[in-house]
């Protein structure tokens, strides 16, 4: 007689999903439209932030519009006035006076160097008017 023996086969045990490090570095991530839109957004964004920081730090509009020594002053002539005086008293350190005479002829398009009384003229490069 012979003795049959029944083979018992164990089941396989279900195992986790084992993901390796090689296959994970082989990914690549595609941003979608509506991401590609956001990070553009917060760029721009991030961009006028700065804009507008450095602009209330700096003063950039008096460095744009130059010193005020380089800013015409307007005065109205008083009887006795001339154009010798305001070189005098109002030329720029460096400019002489003849020079001073010129310029303001030349900008207010002046024939002669008489002025009259009531008159305004603009006077060029000046510090400060003392009147």
């Amino acid at each position: 007689m012979r003795t049959a023996t029944a083979t018992v086969l164990a089941f396989p045990r279900e195992r986790e999903p084992q993901v390796e490090a090689s296959s994970r570095a082989r990914v690549r991530l595609e941003p979608t439209r509506r991401g590609r839109l956001l990070v553009t957004t917060l760029a721009f964004l991030l961009g006028l932030l700065v804009a507008a920081a450095v602009l209330l730090t700096v003063d950039l509009s008096s460095a744009l519009a130059g010193s005020d020594e380089s800013r015409p002053t307007t005065v109205t002539v008083e009887a006795g006035d001339t154009l010798w005086g305001y070189a005098e008293e109002f030329a720029p350190e460096g400019m002489s006076e003849q020079e001073f005479v010129a310029e303001v002829r030349s900008i207010n398009q002046l024939p002669t160097g008489r002025v009259t009384t009531g008159q305004e003229i603009e006077l060029p490069g000046q510090e400060s008017s003392s009147r």
